[in-house]
């Protein structure tokens, strides 16, 4: 069987990621492809191993929400903007006492501290929670190094606030927290705004028709139609399935389908589309295709396909997340010993680990990507 979900939750592609590995392990389930532009998941399955409950139990178990009903995600949007702001709100203060004032004291180092930690907490936490279920996927995600940078800069900063000496790094925990809440705000109104596309399709499709049927006119629903069939087609309605003009003659929009504003000239023998709208005329017109077979329903069917598929930069782009972590990881760590090695104290070898580990935090594409996926 297959079934299609509706998954809520989902920050980045490596989410996505999480999810078909999870799935991919446990017995019954045949593939399982998630799009995160979407937040949707197609699954095939062996019923007589599993069931579609137990497939939801599974996403669960990897951290993210399932459901089969189509949701709005007004009330996300609203909780990822009031989160946002209140990030940004605590965020300029530390950025300009630590890097325009530079005021380093100790009463300003507690100021910075008592700013940036409801920051750490309430915009951390859904890094935190989806770099855990990452790691027990046995992934190092992108989300792993938000939180190690940011978890880095503001515990390393708690230190020399209040136990060692040292340079403190609020600035950089918060930013790269705030920053990156924006970008998963703006992939999350991304996938509201994706679907748009095909629900504006659907309605252009007819839902009741009127055909000949034992030589009088019946007004049916649109799935009841036969190939075949007689159609009556009156002025300012739609046509609504692909056919051929047997009777009458009128001017049609075909914009929804050519993007040609000039209505064109309909007659006997001329073919029309489902969807398209007759201008003026009463047409008769004999249905030769119907249901998926229509132009409007092979438009949504590659619109959909289009949508749900990866395109080559992306699956590339998903096999570097999976080495970008560990090498950041490494790197940072040869840092440290270098410097450690080289004389220097411990303080400073891991001022140097956490600098690695911040600069290498891709707060750029955190904004630049899901701008350019609201932009496509």
């Amino acid at each position: 069987k297959k079934i299609k979900l509706k998954i809520s939750d989902m920050h980045c592609a490596s989410c996505a990621q999480v999810i078909e590995k999870g799935l991919g392990k446990e017995k019954g389930i045949i593939s399982a492809k998630v799009n995160f532009v979407l937040g949707r998941a197609s699954i095939e399955f062996d019923s007589k191993a599993i069931d579609k409950e137990k497939v939801k139990e599974l996403i669960e178990k990897t951290g993210y929400k399932a459901r089969e009903e189509e949701l709005e995600g007004n009330n996300e949007i609203k909780s990822g903007w009031q989160r946002f702001w209140f990030g940004l709100i605590l965020t300029i203060p530390v950025f300009i006492i630590e890097t325009i004032l530079q005021r380093h004291g100790f009463v300003w180092r507690i100021v910075l501290f008592l700013l940036a930690t409801p920051v750490q907490i309430i915009l951390g936490l859904p890094f935190y929670k989806s770099a855990y279920f990452a790691l027990k996927q046995k992934m190092a995600d992108v989300s792993v190094l938000v939180v190690l940078s940011s978890s880095a800069a503001y515990f390393y900063s708690v230190l020399t606030t209040f136990f060692i000496t040292g340079q403190v790094f609020y600035e950089a925990s918060t930013t790269v927290l705030t920053t990156l809440t924006l970008g998963m705000l703006l992939e999350k109104m991304s996938q509201g705004k994706v679907g748009e596309a095909i629900k504006k399709l659907m309605k252009l499709e007819a839902k009741t028709v009127r055909v000949f049927r034992q030589g009088k006119e019946q007004e049916v629903a649109i799935s009841e139609i036969k190939r075949g069939e007689v159609i009556i087609v009156r002025p300012g309605e739609r046509i609504p399935t692909d056919g051929v003009v047997v009777q009458g003659q009128s001017d049609i929009d075909e914009s929804m389908i050519t993007g040609e504003p000039i209505p064109q000239t309909k007659e006997a023998g001329d073919e029309v589309f489902g969807a398209t709208i007759n201008k003026e005329g009463i047409l008769k017109i004999k249905a030769t295709k119907i249901g998926e077979e229509t132009t409007l329903s092979q438009i949504i069917k590659l619109v959909s396909h289009a949508q749900a598929s990866k395109a080559p930069i992306q699956r590339i782009a998903d096999k570097v997340v999976a080495w970008f972590v560990p090498v950041v990881i490494v790197i940072a760590s040869i840092s440290f010993l270098f410097w450690f090695v080289e004389g220097f104290d411990v303080l400073f070898a891991l001022t140097a680990f956490v600098a690695v580990l911040v600069i290498a935090c891709p707060c750029a594409l955190g904004i630049a990507t899901p701008t350019a996926i609201m932009v496509g």
